[in-house]
């Protein structure tokens, strides 16, 4: 039997009516507020993006000014221009967009543009609600950390005699054009045997009259030896002058070779004893031990200088030369120029490498320690079994040889080494230092492992993660080196962000 609702149907009727009605009571306002959370949040997002762009244009245009307050003039100004670029004026219907920009200078030398933005937002379906307008309010923050960088310039004769001045010159002017003068410190020391500050270090290094870095680079001359440790040392201390902990202090190193310079206080020969050649001329024959007497210096004062070896010359035997003046008076210092305080010794006469080898007649020995108290020891061994150091028996048995080339070119290489860790175990400026290495100008191949050690690369064999982590980037040929030198430039200034 069927049977049938006693409801008729316009009642069923009026049911879904006053339903539909509820729903529609409920899901418009549910809608229209959907629609209006959406357009706030495409708002914020753009407002968002626009400031975010303008303080980091803020903040790359901080080198615009030699002081705080024009700086902070070129900043707002570029921070304001990004951000009516990205965000004009009406934009998705907004109205009474307002801005602010600060640029505040921390005590780390850290200086920070941070804007703060905000617009009205128009609502629609709130309107009902007697909600016209939504305020959206956003801000951020970029920074600068300063650069204090000094260049090292290996300007040694075998980049001239391949024919690479030009190329080495071009690099280094291109790689100081990515900082900013009026923010970042920049210095160079150019080193040979000898060291050089070609250009103390200042904020104005693009502008200084009458000569800025760029007429220092110029100026560099291409001759002699490789005094790696000596420069790594003196850029240290042009950081250390600058004494400024909080900055991002950063040390260059750019070399086409190997140590072949060191520097120390020698002791004067004040025995006689048996050494190898005569020291009569640079090439003499090196394979006979001869007997020398004590020194003919007036004094017997130690003489502070360097001594070097040739190139590609780790033989037991062989020529070396000393002692010479350490600091070059100038770009077109010849660095056969005696030390000082060397009167009647051997190798005092003239300006010429020929009586530098008599050097051998007058330096008892190499010391273990430079002026500095930095070790002449270390990863590459210096023994008498090798011919490092003067063997049991001899007056100064134990000590290291001045008298052939692995001695020299062993203690330069432990120097170096050394001197590079102790750069990077002051806590206080935690320097970082980088390295480039530059092949093909020579017949001396590139030491990587030697470069890596100085900038403690992650593929040095001693890298040390808790000390300041560089960077070792080789250039085979001289038209990669341009290249070389702008990946260690965007590696400093990702570090400035």
């Amino acid at each position: 039997m069927r049977t049938r609702s006693k409801c008729p149907r316009w009642a069923e009727r009026g049911v879904i009516f006053v339903l539909l009605t509820v729903s529609l009571i409920m899901i418009l306002p549910l809608v229209g507020l959907a629609f209006d959370c959406g357009m706030l949040y495409m708002i914020r997002t753009k407002l968002s993006a626009a400031v975010d762009a303008a303080v980091l244009a803020g903040a790359r245009s901080l080198d615009r000014g030699m002081d705080l307050s024009s700086q902070v003039a070129s900043a707002g100004a570029t921070a304001t221009e990004y951000f009516h670029a990205n965000f004009p004026s009406g934009v998705l219907a907004t109205a009474n967009t307002q801005l602010s920009v600060q640029v505040t200078e921390t005590g780390n030398r850290t200086r920070r543009v941070t804007m703060v933005a905000s617009t009205d937002s128009p609502l629609y379906f709130l309107r009902i609600l007697r909600h016209d307008w939504a305020q959206v309010r956003v801000s951020a923050q970029a920074s600068r950390r300063d650069v204090n960088l000094i260049l090292l310039m290996d300007r040694s004769g075998s980049i001239l005699s391949a024919g690479a001045d030009d190329e080495v010159r071009a690099a280094a002017h291109l790689f100081v054009d990515k900082f900013s003068e009026g923010r970042d410190r920049v210095g160079m020391v150019s080193f040979s045997g000898p060291y050089h500050v070609s250009f103390p270090y200042g904020f104005d290094f693009k502008s200084r009259s009458p000569q800025n870095i760029h007429g220092a680079i110029d100026a560099m001359v291409f001759a002699g030896n490789t005094g790696t440790a000596q420069a790594l040392w003196q850029g240290y201390q042009q950081l250390v002058s600058i004494n400024e902990v909080g900055a991002l202090n950063v040390i260059v190193f750019f070399t086409d070779g190997r140590p072949t310079a060191l520097t120390a206080n020698f002791p004067v020969k004040t025995v006689s004893d048996q050494r190898y050649g005569d020291g009569n001329s640079p090439y003499s024959s090196t394979s006979t031990t001869y007997t020398m007497p004590a020194s003919s210096c007036s004094s017997s004062t130690a003489k502070l200088g360097f001594i070097s070896a040739p190139i590609n010359t780790y033989s037991t035997r062989g020529t070396t030369w000393g002692a010479m003046l350490t600091q070059a008076a100038s770009p077109t210092h010849n660095e056969w120029t005696v030390a000082p305080n060397c009167s009647n010794c051997a190798f005092a006469p003239g300006t010429t490498q020929s009586y530098r080898t008599r050097m051998r007649r007058d330096i008892a020995y190499i010391p273990d320690t430079d002026p500095n108290g930095n070790s002449m020891l270390g990863y590459m061994p210096l023994s008498s079994s090798n011919g490092g150091r003067f063997p049991t028996g001899h007056p100064y048995a134990g000590r290291i040889r001045p008298d052939g080339p692995l001695g020299v070119r062993y203690a330069a290489n432990n120097l170096a080494d050394n001197i590079a860790t102790r750069i990077r175990n002051d806590n206080g400026l935690r320097p970082l230092i980088y390295a480039i290495g530059l092949g093909g100008t020579s017949a001396e191949t590139i030491d990587h492992t030697l470069l890596r050690r100085i900038a403690n690369d992650p593929a040095s064999p001693i890298h040390d993660p808790s000390q300041p982590v560089g960077m070792y980037v080789y250039s085979p040929t001289t038209q990669q080196l341009g290249d070389a030198f702008l990946k260690i430039a965007s590696e400093i200034l990702r570090l400035t962000q």
